[in-house]
């Protein structure tokens, strides 16, 4: 006679902690090329973002990357390259490095890991026994970071403006930030008509930076109207609303910025850049041939 058996239903998934392996790094020109393969030792589906934290020579964090999605069968691996941009000031301060995947934000700290904390050097290497473990976010307040030395110039053509500052941490920890500048029409204005970022920073305590950044306004006839500039440093930058606490560095704006000029070609034109057309470049004018005198391609006319 047959017995009947009880179906156990579906089996299960099982959750484990994704793996790194075969890290490499390299740097050129604010390009981070990072290699890595991922190990999912479970049964259930992985999926999520990686994460990459710059530690300097006391574990503190520098910057906060995210590096791409990955989707990942359970008992598989893969193998990715991300080029996150990395300001070069940072990766030069930067001894250590942390991955690990989220299925949050990498800003989150603490993290929330789907995956080992992998921690090793730069060259990618384990990171020796003994060093700094490696801490977490430790977000900086508006109160940590002094303005100074806040000027603005035209590039000689009038084409484009900057901002150079000095910026200083006046804490007791390194402190990360970004810079803000936003443009009102006049003093008395709560609301600003452009906001940019100016530039980013992180500095150890007490440490100070010059910083020259471009101004980009999304609007350029702006300049028009603009009477009044603020410069604001915090954590994240436009990120932060202006507030009694974070009133910014007041810049009153010189008469003679205003909408920058468009340079044009002998035709009254302004000149484009073909692989930009938004963009006004500075094109010299080319010779005019003369009509009497025929092209010609010989080895004797043109030297080849």
């Amino acid at each position: 006679m047959a017995v009947a058996v009880r179906d156990a239903g579906p089996v299960a998934e099982v959750r484990k902690p994704l793996r790194f392996s075969g890290v490499t790094f390299a740097y050129k020109d604010d390009d981070l090329k990072v290699s890595y393969t991922l190990d999912n030792p479970g049964t259930a589906q992985g999926r999520g973002q990686t994460c990459l934290w710059l530690h300097d020579d006391k574990g503190v964090v520098i910057d906060t990357l995210t590096l791409g999605v990955f989707s990942l069968k359970g008992g598989t691996s893969d193998t990715f390259q991300d080029h996150p941009t990395v300001a070069r000031k940072f990766w030069k301060q930067a001894r250590s490095v942390q991955l690990f995947t989220t299925t949050s934000y990498c800003q989150r700290s603490p993290p929330e890991v789907t995956s080992e904390m992998l921690h090793v050097l730069t060259t990618g290497q384990p990171v020796p026994p003994g060093g700094p473990a490696p801490r977490n976010v430790e977000e900086a307040q508006v109160e940590d970071f002094a303005l100074s030395n806040v000027e603005l110039s035209q590039d000689e053509e009038g084409t484009g403006y900057f901002i150079t500052y000095t910026v200083k941490n006046l804490s007791g920890r390194r402190a990360s930030g970004t810079a803000c500048l936003r443009a009102y029409t006049g003093e008395g204005c709560p609301c600003h008509v452009e906001e940019t970022l100016s530039g980013e920073f992180s500095l150890p305590a007490g440490g100070s930076e010059t910083i020259k950044d471009q101004i980009f306004f999304d609007d350029e006839k702006h300049w028009d109207d603009v009477k009044v500039l603020r410069l604001f440093a915090s954590a994240t930058g436009c990120g932060d609303a202006a507030d009694a606490t974070n009133v910014g560095f007041k810049i009153d704006k010189p008469d003679a910025f205003r909408e920058p000029r468009e340079l044009t070609d002998v035709a009254g034109e302004p000149e484009l850049d073909p692989d930009n057309p938004d963009a006004v470049v500075d094109v010299p004018d080319e010779r005019p041939v003369e009509e009497d005198e025929p092209y010609s391609d010989s080895p004797e006319d043109t030297g080849h």
